[in-house]
């Protein structure tokens, strides 16, 4: 089924544009290879916690070498 274009008021919102794939720095990378480490035992808060916590620990050991 075809979506209905926006009329009226709602025609002149602005919609945001979605993230280029080229915004994404060295940290998102680990971080999204992380999550896929990390079970769905944890809540998205602590998952994206400890994702972005291993994802600088993989930044130093990238920096050390």
């Amino acid at each position: 089924m075809a979506r209905k274009k926006p009329e009226g008021i709602e025609a002149l919102a602005a919609t945001p544009e979605p993230p280029s794939i080229q915004e994404i720095t060295m940290l998102d990378w680990f971080a999204a290879f992380a999550l896929m480490g990390i079970g769905t035992e944890a809540d998205s808060v602590s998952a994206a916690s400890m994702a972005f916590d291993r994802a600088d620990e993989m930044m130093k050991q990238r920096e050390r070498r």
